[in-house]
């Protein structure tokens, strides 16, 4: 079968399936041990690019579990921080060099382990 003016002649395209996606604990300990040792930028790029998604996610997630909490209790207080936290770095961006983007992929993955740990607090009051 041949499709005019496309160039393809209907032979089955071959391509390699997609890898699966580490898992985000992984790629936030990758991130935050990037201090002792330093992959290559490409890989950087990939790390903060998948930590820049996972972050405004889970800061949202993080917002509205919070927000559903009373206003004096101490948890939401704590979790509104860090998700203020975590935004103020998702802003500040790369900036030039490899130095600064070793250093904002660390930044993040310091800020999505600390709204982990908000969260996990968040729903552990909620089942007590």
């Amino acid at each position: 079968m041949l499709f005019p003016r496309t160039a393809n002649c209907g032979a089955p395209l071959t391509s390699k399936p997609p890898r699966p996606l580490e898992p985000i604990e992984a790629v936030i300990s990758e991130a935050i041990a990037m201090e002792r040792s330093l992959p290559a930028p490409a890989r950087v790029r990939t790390l903060t690019a998948r930590l820049n998604a996972y972050l405004r996610g889970l800061a949202y997630d993080v917002e509205i579990d919070a927000y559903m909490r009373s206003a004096g209790d101490p948890v939401r207080s704590g979790a509104l921080g860090a998700v203020r936290e975590a935004r103020h770095r998702l802003g500040l961006g790369p900036g030039d060099g490899y130095a600064s983007a070793v250093t904002f992929a660390r930044s993040l993955g310091r800020a999505a382990e600390d709204l982990l740990h908000h969260q996990r607090l968040l729903r552990q009051e909620d089942k007590a």
